[in-house]
């Protein structure tokens, strides 16, 4: 039998850190209280999770861009080709023969990463809440939050229906935007195999990925401050 160790990582994410270096400094001593006892509610795992997370979507989106930059090199090498494969109907050929699964691969986890983030952290509110203010909070509370503060939260419901049909009822498939005015490619994550692109809930455009991206970071960024405004309050 083999034995088990641990590996030493260290996310460097400060979502969660600040929020309980706030509370282990308020001037409130049920507030510090409430940190004391942080290790002994599901805080502990949730904001773990949370910390964790964040970095594995860091690394995934720059795996992703990383992934779209080869694809925008290879395909503006031969833009004869790319012309002929569109007044024929062809499919363009890429040289790298596993870039179209390593973009697929990395479109996929961006959206699966982003949807498991965005679940944890409604969990982590509403633990947080529960033991900081005694009062549950409602995922249709964050949502309205966030539309309170102007943020578009239709990002939210994209990205669940996205992620039950990847998860649950298909393979994602890959073509490519040719922008013309600029001479750029975007990918495009085909949600069928589909023949002619005449209807756009059959696919997801780049730029809709990435507006679902600035749409969590936007979201994120409005729940740390809503919380910390919280506790602000609580203390006066």
């Amino acid at each position: 039998m083999g034995e088990y160790l641990h590996i030493n990582y260290q996310p460097d994410v400060g979502w969660v850190l600040t929020i309980m270096s706030r509370l282990q400094n308020s001037s409130k001593p049920e507030l510090r209280k409430a940190f004391d006892q942080w290790h002994e509610t599901p805080l502990k795992e949730l904001g773990l999770a949370i910390t964790t997370r964040m970095h594995m979507l860091g690394l995934c989106i720059k795996r992703l861009n990383k992934r779209v930059d080869e694809l925008r090199r290879e395909m503006s090498a031969d833009i004869p080709q790319v012309e002929e494969c569109l007044s024929k109907g062809y499919a363009f050929r890429l040289k790298d023969k596993e870039l179209p699964y390593e973009l697929l691969l990395d479109m996929d986890s961006f959206i699966f990463e982003t949807r498991s983030l965005y679940e944890i952290m409604g969990k982590f509110l509403v633990s947080l809440f529960q033991t900081l203010f005694a009062r549950h909070m409602t995922e249709g509370e964050i949502q309205s939050t966030l539309s309170s503060a102007g943020i578009d939260v239709r990002w939210i419901e994209d990205l669940r229906e996205n992620r039950k049909l990847f998860f649950h009822d298909t393979a994602p498939w890959l073509a490519a935007r040719f922008l013309r005015e600029n001479s750029n490619f975007d990918p495009v994550l085909l949600k069928r195999n589909v023949i002619e692109f005449d209807d756009p809930d059959s696919w997801i455009d780049f730029i809709e990925l990435r507006q679902i991206y600035d749409g969590f970071v936007n979201s994120a960024g409005e729940l740390h401050r809503f919380l910390m405004e919280q506790i602000r309050l609580r203390e006066t």
